[in-house]
């Protein structure tokens, strides 16, 4: 079929090896899905298209066609997105196959001029903003796919685009085995390459400052190409006679010559004290030992799990994804819903904490059984959202 190209987008990679490093653009712009959406749409016949990009292991989801389905009884579902070369559907399959089971001989299409791998990342990102959530193996199998295509991007530029943890990036890029790029840096969200190994950065401007210890901090990250932020640090480091790594240790070969480290001041021990055993320093100073209180006195802190959170997301940042979701917006059920917990998903924050005082005594029993039912209603939509959540996951729903 034909295609009118003036209608199509010419994609140009953010992550072009002939972008200008250090461009304020973000690394994301061309890929931002509010610029296809300003494209305009023609009827495309549906048997000259064919699936191109398949995030889905288990192919579409036969539920969620239906709801498509239902919902475009009453209102004409958005454009689906269609790579030029082939007539391949990038985001849309489900929209694609309701309007096969209407019977319809056409459907709505932005049509963009981009590569496969370009054609991925789209699809990543179109389905992180609308539709059916993928799940957590199929985002990790188009993480692996985008690693593939896009090995000298950041962990954390793929984390934004498929969904997951810069962590559960890094993992998946080490069992892969992907080498590192040339050059020994990786381009991130905003476009800028940086060293893969942060730790060589850090010895680079130990020796720069040791080489030139009367250069301008400016002056040894511009020579070094390191952040003026990590150039600070390593100084600092520096100073207190620590290696210039972040997990260094105080040693005396990593100082340079004219930096001396601050001479601790020698503790001064308490009269109860003066019976406890003691260590002679080489100065001739007595300290008093570092005393471990007991067990029973001070209980051992549970292990705390770094950036972890058990925080669910507000409702405000879910709303707007809800809204792009056709088979809310397009429904009359979806989107009294919406606007149902417009009115009441309202975040109460910790101001009700200063405000109890504010109650006066003669109405505390009125109000804390209007709060308690109020909180018991919640709790009771949670476990019905729950019991409906998994009823979808059995094979036999």
């Amino acid at each position: 079929m034909a295609q009118n190209n003036a209608q199509a987008v010419s994609m140009t990679s953010a992550f072009s090896p002939v972008r200008m490093e250090g461009a304020g653009s973000s690394a994301h712009t061309e890929f931002d899905l509010k610029n296809f959406e300003k494209l305009p749409a023609r009827e495309v016949p549906i048997a000259a298209l064919s699936p191109g990009v398949s995030l889905r292991q288990g192919g579409t989801d036969a539920a969620h066609v239906r709801l498509l389905v239902d919902a475009a009884d009453s209102a004409e579902l958005p454009p689906i997105l269609v790579q030029v070369d082939g007539c391949r559907v990038i985001d849309g399959l489900h929209r694609l196959e309701a309007a096969r089971l209407m019977g319809d001989d056409s459907i709505r299409a932005h049509f963009l001029d981009c590569s496969n791998s370009e054609a991925l990342v789209i699809a990543m990102k179109a389905n992180g903003s609308h539709g059916l959530p993928l799940s957590k193996a199929d985002r990790v199998a188009g993480a692996q796919r985008v690693l593939g295509s896009h090995p000298d991007w950041s962990d954390r530029a793929i984390a934004g685009i498929t969904g997951l943890s810069a962590k559960t990036i890094a993992s998946l890029r080490e069992r892969s085995a992907i080498a590192t790029p040339l050059g020994g840096k990786r381009i991130g969200q905003d476009g800028r390459r940086r060293p893969v190994d942060a730790g060589e950065g850090r010895r680079r401007a130990a020796e720069y400052i040791a080489a030139h210890p009367d250069a301008p901090l400016r002056q040894v990250a511009r020579a070094t190409d390191v952040s003026l932020g990590t150039v600070h640090d390593v100084s600092a480091r520096l100073r207190r006679g620590e290696g210039p790594e972040r997990n260094g240790r105080r040693t005396h070969t990593a100082r340079p010559p004219h930096m001396r480290p601050v001479p601790s001041v020698p503790s001064v021990p308490r009269p109860d004290d003066l019976t406890a055993d003691t260590d002679a320093a080489a100065d001739g100073v007595r300290r008093v030992p570092l005393r471990v209180a007991a067990s029973a006195e001070v209980p051992p802190a549970p292990p705390q799990r770094r950036n972890h959170t058990d925080t669910p997301p507000t409702w405000a940042a879910v709303a707007a994804k809800m809204a792009t979701d056709p088979a809310i917006r397009y429904t009359a059920g979806g989107r009294e819903f919406l606007r149902w917990m417009q009115s009441h998903a309202t975040e109460p924050g910790e101001d009700w904490r200063r405000l109890v005082d504010a109650v006066p005594p003669h109405w505390l029993g009125v109000v804390a059984p209007i709060a308690e039912h109020i909180g018991k209603e919640w709790c009771l939509l949670a476990e019905r959202l729950k019991a409906r959540q998994e009823l979808c996951r059995s094979p036999s729903s």
